[in-house]
């Protein structure tokens, strides 16, 4: 029943001789995509299938398992900073809590393609026809030596280099179309021992040493190394099988395709693809295929056709009706007669075979009923033959043979490619920051939001900034501060501009690392005037000349084109810039000296500012010096009794109050251009909340895109919370936007948008229905590599749902 006689790198040779070459398929991410892009990906799958002409393929979905703690233990090599005490720290609470919650593994879906390797033809001459007999005894005598004494299986050393050069060929021809990687021996070992029962093994950490010893013309290797990870009692009966180890024991049954009773549409029954996300329990796939070649093909088909007719004409002689399953039959027959003659397209011969395993027999019994729904559901009638478990079992092994004949189905590379093989959800990165699982796999989600500017091989984008997108509630702010303060505890630097003082209590909720955290509180107290005047807040005297000019432009509405007013505001501000003491108040004094009517009236409606209260931090005679330090690895800048416009409000309806506080926002974004330009070994996050007040406005566009840009050159991410795409969805913002999360909205125009900005189909109504009926703490979210799926953002500590919190007291006991 053992099918394997000997493995060498991705090589596997079986009792029949038969050399396979295995790879792994990398799995490729397929939700979210277009019909388009979908039948792209259909498109290079049927071509790779029908690229071989003869022989026989193998392929296997394993359900895998990786280790959470050995994931996280790999995020604490991202660490740094004057943190990474702390960090490291929080990371094993992590660890604990998750292990607590989900186990110490996960399943990972993993995909493998077995392709049979073709011995050219060889020309007949005199010294082929002596190698091969030559070659013939020999395999005689090392079966005579070696099989019989079972001690070790021989393989000449000719041998293996021709089919790995044959193999090299072939690798060449399928990474063309998909990125795979060559197996090697311990992939074998571990798909053995999962077969046989073994669970809980880490993939990543699983060893199977298979000692050579390599002599001048033969290799040999021990059989019992060979067979050592099928170790375990196998006890048969008639619908499953009992695998017995030393400390556990496994049931296991499988089931085999019986018939396809209905057209499997593509796209929307890519079968590999939504098992993964159906089941809660680990399922395993094997296809046996063998290809028919055209001419063979067409044979087959045509005399199924005549015995097809032959029924019909007995039925016609005999006075009775030809039953409709014969008419049918006949009309399938004729269609695909023309298809294979058109096409000259092979035909497949399937094995199919789905396998499930459980700790007692009536977990078995649940599984495998959900399984069998499942494929009913799609017209695929499942049955697990009695008496032929081991079999079955069989044909999950590398290099095997199929097993039984009666339940072969004939199919096209049409169907075979719209199975979805290879096709997953992926999301994120292997290590990093823990953000929360995938709502369709359950797999966890991990982000390194400084990785972009690495140039990492896959990323679509070398963006560090970020857009949280969504309306009022949904969780936009609380995904925003949790990652901003793991980036902060991974050795990161934050500038958080929070305009509505929703940050204050900081120091209190996250005592850990309230020594790190600066909180700036900016209210319109006599001793903080002056504080956010252009002149005084930025280090360099002609980068606070260029602010006041875009602050006094915008307050005063006086824009390039007014040919009275605008040199003038710009001669005042030019001799305060050249004067000793540098303020806005100064300003006014200038324009006041020209004594002149134009003069006087900007002087007027700049002073109408000064008399609100907060304006005060706006304004100063130029003897205030710069207080604001961002020096901490945590900064929140506060200004209260800011008011904001409406999200609706257009710019020529902004009150005076609403004016002044969107001029204080552009100030301090403008300030944090300095900070992006200190230590680029550093990662560092300027984050602004209701980013829309400033992005409504030319000013404010104007300086999200000069953050951006500086931002990349200096390994610092901008990042927008927002309550609609459109406002980062200008085409000169949103090519320059990495990370993307968009939480629930319910207008369809705006869910439109944000499907757009997404990248993906805006009109495809699933994709609308996916983001109207997001839950409170579920995301959208976009990756580097822009591949798109729905995230439950998942703090796991208590104490960081209270702090991150931006809702009323009343509901904040509710999970988000």
């Amino acid at each position: 029943m053992f099918p394997i006689k000997y493995i060498d790198n991705n090589l596997v040779w079986n009792k029949d001789n038969e050399v396979f070459a295995y790879y792994e398929l990398i799995p490729y991410n397929y939700s979210f995509l277009s019909p388009e892009e979908k039948f792209i990906v259909h498109d290079n799958f049927r071509q790779l299938i029908a690229q071989s002409r003869e022989g026989k393929i193998h392929a296997l979905q394993i359900a895998t398992e990786s280790s959470i703690k050995n994931i996280q233990e790999q995020s604490k090599k991202l660490v740094s900073g004057k943190l990474r005490d702390v960090a490291i720290h929080k990371i094993d609470e992590q660890t604990d809590a998750l292990i607590s919650m989900i186990g110490d593994t996960q399943v990972d879906y993993r995909f493998f393609l077995g392709f049979k390797l073709m011995v050219p033809d060889e020309t007949l001459n005199l010294k082929n026809i002596k190698k091969s007999a030559w070659l013939t005894f020999q395999e005689f005598l090392h079966e005579v030596n070696h099989t019989l004494m079972n001690d070790f299986v021989s393989m000449p050393n000719d041998e293996i280099n021709r089919y790995m050069k044959m193999e090299k060929l072939l690798e060449n021809k399928i990474s063309r179309r998909f990125k795979v990687r060559r197996l090697e021996v311990s992939d074998f070992g571990y798909l053995m021992e999962h077969l046989y029962g073994r669970d809980g093994i880490v993939y990543e950490e699983y060893d199977y040493p298979l000692p050579k010893k390599k002599l001048k013309k033969e290799t040999l290797i021990k059989t019992y190394d060979l067979i050592r990870p099928t170790r375990c009692l196998i006890e048969e009966n008639q619908r499953y099988l009992r695998l017995e180890h030393e400390d556990s024991e496994t049931y296991v049954t499988y089931f085999t395709v019986h018939a396809i009773v209905g057209e499997l549409d593509f796209p929307s029954s890519e079968i590999f693809y939504y098992q993964q996300q159906q089941f809660t329990f680990p399922v395993d796939t094997s296809m046996t295929v063998e290809i028919v070649e055209n001419r063979k093909a067409l044979s087959t088909v045509r005399n199924k056709k005549k015995e097809l007719k032959d029924l019909d004409n007995h039925a016609f002689q005999s006075g009775s009706e030809t039953s409709s399953n014969v008419v049918d039959a006949l009309d399938s027959v004729d269609e695909l007669e023309t298809d294979l003659d058109q096409t000259k397209e092979s035909m497949y011969k399937l094995s199919y075979v789905v396998r499930v395993c459980a700790d007692d027999l009536d977990e078995l019994k649940r599984r495998a009923d959900e399984v069998k729904d499942f494929y009913d559901d799609l017209s695929v009638k499942l049955v697990r033959p009695a008496g032929d478990m081991l079999g079955l079992h069989s044909e999950f092994l590398p290099a095997s043979k199929r097993y039984i004949n009666d339940y072969v189905q004939y199919v096209k590379s049409d169907f075979l490619a719209g199975l979805g093989f290879g096709a997953t959800q992926q999301l994120g990165e292997n290590t990093g920051i823990y953000i929360g699982y995938s709502v369709d796999t359950g797999r966890n989600v991990y982000l390194q939001p400084s990785l972009a500017s690495q140039g990492v091989k896959g990323t679509v984008t070398n963006a560090l900034a970020a857009a949280f997108i969504g309306s009022l509630g949904g969780g936009k702010s609380f995904c925003n501060n949790l990652l901003v303060y793991y980036s902060v505890l991974f050795g990161g630097q934050a500038v958080i501009l929070d305009p509505k003082s929703e940050r204050g209590n900081w120091k209190q909720t996250l005592p850990e690392i309230a020594h790190e955290i600066n909180i700036v509180n900016l209210t319109s107290d006599k001793e903080n005037a002056g504080l956010l005047d252009p002149f005084v807040i930025m280090k360099n005297i002609e980068d606070g000349a260029t602010l006041a000019k875009e602050i006094l432009t915008f307050l005063t509405g006086i824009s390039t084109r007014d040919g009275e007013k605008f040199p003038v505001l710009i001669r005042a501000i030019g001799k305060v810039k050249d004067s000793e003491h540098r303020g806005l108040l100064n300003v006014i004094a200038e324009l006041r000296k020209e004594e002149t009517v134009i003069a006087n009236n900007i002087a007027d409606h700049i002073e109408s500012f000064v008399d609100y209260d907060f304006a005060q931090l706006l304004f100063s005679d130029g003897s205030v010096e710069n207080a604001i330090s961002l020096d901490n690895q945590l900064n929140i800048i506060q200004v209260a009794d800011l008011v904001l416009p409406d999200k609706d409000t257009s710019f020529e309806e902004y009150t005076t109050i609403e004016l002044l506080s969107v001029a204080m926002l552009i100030v301090i974004s403008t300030f944090a251009l300095d900070f992006i330009h200190s230590d680029r070994s550093i990662f560092k996050i300027v984050d602004l909340d209701e980013a829309w007040a400033f992005l409504n406005v030319a000013q404010g566009e104007t300086l999200s895109n000069k953050l951006v840009r500086a931002g990349r050159a200096m390994q610092s991410g901008v990042y927008f919370v927002t309550q609609s795409a459109y406002d980062v969805s200008k085409e000169s913002l949103k090519n320059n936007i990495g990370l993307k999360f968009a939480f629930r909205s319910t207008d369809l125009g705006e869910i439109k948008q944000t499907l757009e900005f997404f990248g993906i189909d805006k009109e495809d109504e699933n994709n609308q229905k996916r983001l109207r009926d997001l839950e409170n703490g579920q995301c959208l979210l976009q990756d580097l590599y822009g591949r798109v799926g729905v995230v439950q953002i998942h703090p796991v500590f208590e104490e960081l749902l209270h702090a991150f919190d931006t809702r009323p007291p009343v509901i904040r006991d509710e999970v988000v």
